[in-house]
């Protein structure tokens, strides 16, 4: 009877040895779980602290993004994230985990603002509720699968075309070919502007821009911000209405994937005034899919309140 009870008493304690185990490791799957949302909070989701929360043979799944592999897929998904956030929170107190054998099940709440400058939820059809499902290996994520509609800001035509970045034969477009559309628009606006090729200005801007030309609004009412392409071409048509241009020279052109920077110089009568004004420039330009979606230009704004007078 004392052999058994002392047997019994072994086994219990390997038992309760194996549930201890078993229960810290849980709560580092739960703690490296947070830490994927905390890392994206902050913003350090492209570092090597960020990928070493992954397997090497990682698997990943995001609505119409679609499947990935490895860490490299998830640096694309997350350069993929970036270009349609602007921001991104999530709201880690409202996050409900379940955590069972190697799974942990997020259900959580996120906010933010997507690439056009709309916010979300609306709460009208947009929520931010969310599921993702981890697996893991060890202390490491295998599967990271995110359910979540990603029609954020109810413009799902566009959000799908920024996850996938795909061409015609639905193929994965590289950097060197959105350079290269970039490049194309940014020149053909400069061809339309100068006169060297007929065409529409307006037409080459997105239906949303992020549009801005500082100044004293008061005064130069062809400044300040815009919105929509409607209020893009209502901007050509005041600025040409006050303003005579005399020279407008681009001397070189920047482009890094979706952005372009020119800059150069400009020479224009503003009519009120009858008085010239000679400033140097630089635009900045953003492009996406095959639309300039950015547009901003920098003068010395200064000096045009002070000379025109």
């Amino acid at each position: 009877m004392t052999l058994l009870s002392v047997s019994s008493l072994q086994a219990q304690m390997f038992n309760q040895k194996d549930v201890m185990i078993h229960n810290t490791l849980q709560e580092q799957q739960l703690k490296v779980a947070k830490s994927y949302y905390e890392k994206i909070n902050s913003g350090n989701f492209d570092n090597d602290q960020y990928y070493d929360l992954f397997t090497e043979d990682v698997k990943l799944f995001y609505p119409k993004f679609g499947f990935a592999e490895g860490k490299a897929g998830i640096k694309r998904f997350g350069e993929q994230v970036r270009n349609l956030f602007k921001s991104l929170t999530f709201e880690l107190d409202k996050f409900n985990f379940i955590v069972t054998d190697n799974t942990v099940v997020v259900e959580g709440v996120e906010k933010g603002e997507v690439y056009t400058g709309l916010t979300f939820p609306d709460n009208k059809v947009s929520y931010g509720k969310f599921c993702t499902v981890f697996e893991f290996e060890g202390n490491r994520i295998k599967r990271m699968y995110c359910y979540v509609d990603p029609d954020h800001a109810a413009e799902d035509e566009r959000i799908l075309a920024l996850l996938k970045k795909h061409n015609q034969n639905g193929e994965v477009i590289d950097q060197n070919e959105i350079e290269a559309q970039t490049k194309k628009v940014v020149d053909e606006f400069y061809d339309i502007q100068s006169g060297r090729k007929q065409g529409s200005l307006v037409e080459l801007f997105a239906d949303t821009v992020d549009f801005d030309l500082p100044g004293n609004e008061q005064k130069f009412p062809w400044v300040g911000k815009r919105h929509t392409n409607k209020e893009v071409e209502d901007f050509f048509k005041v600025l040409f209405q006050n303003i005579r241009s005399e020279k407008f020279t681009v001397e070189y052109i920047a482009i890094q994937g979706e952005h372009a920077v020119a800059v150069g110089q400009l020479s224009s009568v503003i009519l009120k005034y009858n008085k010239t004004f000679n400033t140097q420039f630089v635009n900045i330009l953003k492009v996406r899919d095959g639309k300039i979606v950015k547009y901003h230009f920098m003068e010395d704004s200064y000096r045009l309140n002070e000379e025109m007078n």
